[in-house]
Parts: structure tokens; C-alpha cells; sequence
């Protein structure tokens, strides 16, 4: 079972990093690229610098264990399969008679009940019903017997945060076995009814047994899945490598109504970031929700600032969807709005070249997001720089999640032009706001 859920960590976490291939080429529009990456930090809900404060937290409530119960029904036949094929039930000696060769023929485990402990970890409430299959004997005699039982399973885990090894562990805190019937059937009827003289012998035995089994998944299986998952990823991001480590940042907090996990992650950067380390977050999940993830400023600034450094986005013009002959690619645009630079080059191509000159700074208030990021804006002709524009690009907008579905709506884009150089004389700088705004609003804005 672990080999077959280790195997599917890794295929996913192949999936996911090859899937993530930000390779973004000069034709692609820089609004376009800033939305994708957007997602990407979705997606990537924990890729960020670590420092010794949680950057990223999940939380579930009730209704994501309710939900977790369904999933787990769901595998009933796998649960039966682990538990069968792993259960092992030793010889008993009940009182002189020997019972040998247990083997559990058949078991039903209806769907489990999964609660939260305040403070402590979390329940699990099952029903199970067993049927065991053995040999006894009493000196010269013996036979064959079956073992009839239901009972239900009251188990309490704790959870804590393993900071040495960077992992979350699960702990067996206490297993209570409550029997709602137990049968012996040894094939006769005169020594049935000398069985039902070590029902509370068998009873004792088995509820022994199956809190040995459930406390060994608490204690060793689980924390053996937990280290067999994958705690780096190693992902491709625009024209870099970039790995991410990601581990607890403290215990996880049992609540009356839901559950957060505090968590923090690893990256390698040469150079310095250049703001303030997370805070960490206060907000909690709403208890209606099955789960969340809360992100923090920082987290999606780290990553902005590991993959979208200077010069990271660009972005050209002609491309495909402006091709050399549109009204865009030729000075013949600007006749009316710059003049002077018709009147220096008639007729003659244009080529834009925007790139990033900075990380795009992201920020985030309650239902809404903004986005500041500084561009440099050349137009060329004829191979060489005309005008070198300095331009600011702001933007307020919303993103929603639906289901799958990511949305997102732009309320407000300003922008603020600086002439940094200038060929065909003087640029007023209102003028040039003008015409960049003019330019955007025709290539950039429409996608943003």
C-alpha cells in the first residue's frame, strides 16, 4: 500500500512540475504571462522563501472530514485488503485449548466517523465486522472454528510538527474496542456451549490485537507514508531552476470546529530579498468550508521575486497578434497623436520591446489584489531606439475560484510614463502617459 500511494505522490509531482513549464516567449503578451503566473501561485500554494515563520497554512473544518469519511468509503475494498493481508493474529490459549492457524476470511468496515479532539488531534469512530477462521485443540481432540464478532473502534490521534526532520507525525493517543456481539462456533453444539465460556478471553485477545494493529498504523505507517512523500520539488520557472523544500512551521492547531496546519518552505536565492520576512497569518477557515489555503504576501512576492526578475517578462511587438502591417507596427500611427516622429520617419516600421525592470509586487486586501510592476518600453525602427520609456503599470483587481474555474476581473489599471530618452526631440510627459495608455489599452489592458 505505501509503494503503491508512494508511487502516486511521485507521479503527481511529475506531473505537476512538468506541467509547470513557465517557458514564456518574446510573442507571448506580458498580461497574459502575469495571469498565468497568477494561477501558478495558486497552484503553487507553498513555493516560496523559508524563513522561521509560517509563509502558507491549510485548514479544514468539519465538512472536510465529513468529506474525507466519503473518500475513505469510497476505498473500502483496498482498506479491506491492507487489513486482511496484514492483520496477524496470534495462537491463543484459552483455558487449556489450543487455537492456532487465525486467519480473518471476511470483514466489513462501513464508512468511518472522523471528528476533531480540541487541543489534542483528531477521532476515529468505526464499526467493523470480522470473521476469523482457525483450529483448536484440547489434547487428543480438535477441530475447526469460526470467530463471529462486531465491534466498534474508538481511536484518538495526535498530530505534531516534526521540525528536526521537517515532517508532520501522527501519534496513537488512546484505542478503545467496544464489542457489540462475539460468537465462537466451534461445529458442534455441546462445544459451542462450552465456548461461551472463553468469549471474554477471546474478546480481550482481539480487541488486543486490533489496537496493536491501529496503534503500529499511527505510530510507524502512517509517518513512514509521510516520509516517503517527496519535501522537495524542483521546478522550471521562465529561465531557471528553482527548488522548494516544504515543511511544518509549528504544531497543527485542534480547534472546537476546524483544524489549521501552520507550514513554511524552502528556497535558494544569491540574492537578498528585498522585503520584510511573513508575519505569519491570523485568518482561520470559514467552518461552512471543507478547507482552505491562506497564503501570505510574502509567499507570492518570493516567488514573483525567484522567477520574474529583471527582465524576465518581455514582451515584442510585431507578433501574432500583431503582425507587421497593422496600424500598430507603422509610424503612420502616430501621425496625429506624436507627430514628430512621423515627420522624422514617414512610413516607416515600428518595433516595441517591453520588459520588466523589476519583480512584479503583489498585495492583497480583503477580496482584492493588486499588482505594481515597473516596465521599460523601447520603440525602435530601423534596428535602433527612437524613444526609451520608463512606465509604471498598476492594477486592482478580483479573482475568484469556482469549482476548477479561476477567474479574474481588472476594476483598475494606471500607468505613469517617464521619457528616459528621446530621438526625435522634446516628449511632454502627459503626452507620452497619453500614448502609452493608448498603446496598452489596444494590446495589454484588454487581456489584463
Amino acid at each position: 500500500y505505501q509503494r503503491r500511494v508512494r508511487e502516486a505522490v511521485v507521479s503527481t509531482q511529475s506531473t505537476g512540475s512538468s506541467g509547470i513549464n513557465a517557458e514564456y516567449g518574446d510573442s507571448q503578451h506580458i498580461s497574459t504571462t502575469m495571469l498565468r503566473f497568477t494561477t501558478l501561485l495558486l497552484v503553487l500554494s507553498g513555493a516560496t522563501l523559508a524563513t522561521d515563520q509560517e509563509t502558507f497554512r491549510l485548514s479544514f473544518g468539519q465538512k472536510g472530514l465529513d468529506w474525507f469519511e466519503t473518500v475513505l468509503a469510497t476505498m473500502e475494498d483496498i482498506t479491506k485488503e491492507i487489513i486482511m493481508g496484514g492483520l496477524v493474529i496470534d495462537p491463543m490459549d484459552l483455558n487449556g485449548v489450543e487455537v492456532t492457524n487465525l486467519k480473518m476470511r471476511d470483514m466489513e468496515l462501513p464508512k468511518p466517523e472522523l471528528s476533531i479532539v480540541p487541543s489534542k488531534g483528531y477521532r476515529l469512530n468505526s464499526e467493523l465486522t470480522m470473521v476469523i477462521d482457525g483450529d483448536w485443540s484440547f489434547g487428543f481432540l480438535g477441530g475447526d472454528l469460526t470467530v463471529n464478532t462486531k465491534l466498534n473502534l474508538d481511536a484518538v490521534a495526535a498530530v505534531d510538527a516534526d521540525m528536526k526532520n521537517g515532517i508532520f507525525r501522527t501519534a496513537a493517543e488512546s484505542c478503545d474496542v467496544d464489542f457489540v456481539s462475539l460468537e465462537i462456533d466451534m461445529k458442534n453444539e455441546f462445544l459451542n456451549n462450552i465456548a461461551k465460556g472463553m468469549v471474554e478471553d477471546v474478546k480481550e485477545r482481539i480487541a488486543g490485537i486490533v489496537c496493536k494493529e491501529v496503534n503500529t498504523a499511527l505510530d510507524t505507517s502512517f509517518n513512514d507514508l509521510f516520509q516517503a512523500i517527496p519535501h522537495e520539488v524542483k521546478l522550471h520557472l521562465l529561465t531557471r531552476d528553482i527548488v522548494f523544500g516544504f515543511g511544518p512551521d509549528s504544531n497543527p492547531i485542534f480547534s472546537s470546529d476546524h483544524v489549521d496546519v501552520p507550514c513554511r518552505v524552502q528556497a535558494q536565492s544569491k540574492i537578498p530579498f528585498p522585503f520584510a520576512p511573513p508575519r505569519g497569518i491570523s485568518d482561520s477557515v470559514d467552518p461552512e468550508f471543507i478547507g482552505c489555503v491562506l497564503l501570505s504576501e510574502h509567499l507570492v512576492n518570493s516567488v514573483s521575486f525567484l522567477a520574474l526578475g529583471k527582465g524576465a517578462i518581455r514582451e515584442n511587438i510585431p507578433n501574432k497578434r500583431f503582425p507587421i502591417g497593422s496600424d500598430l507596427t507603422n509610424t503612420a500611427y502616430f501621425k496625429k497623436s506624436l507627430p514628430q516622429l512621423y515627420k522624422a520617419y514617414p512610413n516607416k516600421d515600428v518595433v516595441y520591446k517591453i520588459s520588466n525592470l523589476r519583480y512584479p509586487k503583489l498585495e492583497f486586501e480583503r477580496n482584492l489584489q493588486k499588482v505594481d510592476v515597473p516596465l521599460r518600453v523601447l520603440i525602435q525602427i530601423d534596428g535602433a531606439t527612437v524613444i526609451n520609456l520608463k512606465l509604471s503599470l498598476k492594477t486592482r483587481g478580483h479573482l475568484n475560484i469556482a469549482g476548477n474555474v479561476i477567474t479574474g476581473s481588472c476594476d483598475e489599471i494606471k500607468t505613469k510614463t517617464v521619457v528616459v530618452s528621446s530621438k526625435i526631440g522634446d516628449i511632454d510627459a502627459g503626452l507620452a502617459n497619453d500614448i502609452m495608455d493608448d498603446l496598452f489599452s489596444k494590446t495589454i489592458i484588454p487581456d489584463v
